[in-house]
């Protein structure tokens, strides 16, 4: 019997990991939508797709495979919501990085551009954002109803204790912010 397990194991984990795909739509203001695919072939890695009426935006670069996000009560490899309250939908995604963490990518439409960029994050200790926030692969990611993106997670201190914790991150004008009023 444990050599049918370990077998079984064995083909579970020498299997590349499956393929991934999910499409949503977007509000990009009256009367226009944007149609957004997450896509990761068997073997390769996670792209995300935007249709614009200006035709369609490719990033590459998401991670390994996608990981899921809560957003209005449901899990998703696609969460898209009005983050700002400009009456435009942002777009995340979360992305594996490396096998402990993953990067949470926010998706912004840009009026003067005509084209969605991705936003800053800044942590609490940092002055300079970056285009993304990394975060435990453990950890869940929350978007919630007032547009702050929740992370919780658990920490391990030098003596082994854990801790839960929630990071809160807020739209503060032109990025995400890390947000100690929680």
């Amino acid at each position: 019997m444990p050599r049918i397990v370990l077998a079984t194991l064995f083909f579970l984990f020498s299997l590349p990991a499956l393929a991934q795909n999910a499409t949503a739509t977007a509000r990009l203001g009256p009367g226009q939508i944007v149609t957004v695919t997450a896509i990761r072939a068997t073997g390769e890695p996670a792209r995300l797709e935007i249709a614009t009426p200006q035709g369609t935006q490719h990033f590459d670069g998401i991670g390994d495979q996608f990981l899921t996000i809560k957003s209005g009560g449901k899990d998703s490899i696609i969460a898209v919501a009005d983050l700002n309250g400009d009456g435009i939908d942002e777009i995340i995604v979360r992305g594996s990085v490396t096998a402990d963490a993953s990067a949470v990518i926010v998706y912004q439409w840009s009026n003067a551009r005509r084209e969605y960029l991705p936003v800053d994050f800044t942590a609490d200790n940092e002055d300079e954002g970056k285009p993304f926030l990394f975060v435990d692969a453990a950890s869940s990611v929350t978007v919630d109803r007032s547009g702050a993106i929740e992370v919780n997670t658990t920490r391990t201190d030098q003596s082994g204790r854990q801790t839960a914790v929630l990071e809160r991150y807020r739209w503060d004008g032109s990025g995400f912010k890390y947000a100690a009023d929680h």
